[in-house]
């Protein structure tokens, strides 16, 4: 990524935040809807597109796979910020801190892994147990993803559409921070059996 993608993409983060922020705070679920929509879609773009980049240059699997994990990563911290800033400014939720909590551990073991994998690439050398490990993950992120995502449809408590219960907002976090997180992880396992020998 060169610099001015870089700074792109961090207004384009800093202004979603201010999107779902000003949205929960004026009871908007559209709205909401609309700037989380945004980034996260733009964030598994910009995983998708990465990879196919790194691919097609042929870079080595650790580096690719710790490019798609840093891409994870940000996916799960910008659903983690965005939970603190709504339930800390414009609106109350008792399970927030829980949520939050978890988006944030995950985005950090996603940054570890990414960072495990990279150092293996600058030394020029692959891991194969780890390359495994992140099989094994993207496997259980996609297969988590659907399920919330199938809870999120099927739950008759969890309002997105309308601001009722407190959840609504946080609802729609979850709502495309799943689709994004899905379609990195599906793009990733395709993509790995593509191109294993």
């Amino acid at each position: 990524m060169t610099i001015h993608s870089i700074v792109g993409l961090a207004l384009v983060l800093g202004l979603g935040l201010a999107g779902v922020v000003y949205s929960a705070g004026a009871a908007e679920p559209l709205g909401l809807l609309g700037a989380a929509a945004v980034v996260n879609l733009l964030l598994a773009a910009v995983g998708v597109s990465e990879r196919r980049s790194l691919r097609a240059a042929g870079a080595a699997k650790s580096l690719v796979e710790s490019r798609t994990a840093r891409n994870l990563c940000l996916i799960w911290l910008w659903g983690a910020a965005a939970l603190v800033l709504i339930y800390t400014t414009v609106m109350s939720w008792r399970e927030w801190t829980h949520f939050s909590a978890a988006f944030a551990g995950a985005g950090l073991l996603c940054l570890g892994f990414s960072a495990l994998l990279a150092k293996d690439a600058a030394q020029g050398r692959e891991d194969a147990t780890l390359l495994r490990l992140g099989r094994y993950f993207a496997i259980a992120l996609l297969v988590g993803m659907i399920a919330t995502l199938i809870g999120l449809a099927v739950d008759p408590d969890k309002e997105i559409l309308y601001a009722t219960d407190n959840d609504w907002a946080g609802n729609g976090i979850f709502l495309f921070g799943a689709v994004a997180l899905a379609i990195v992880s599906a793009h990733a396992l395709i993509d790995g059996n593509k191109n294993s020998p």
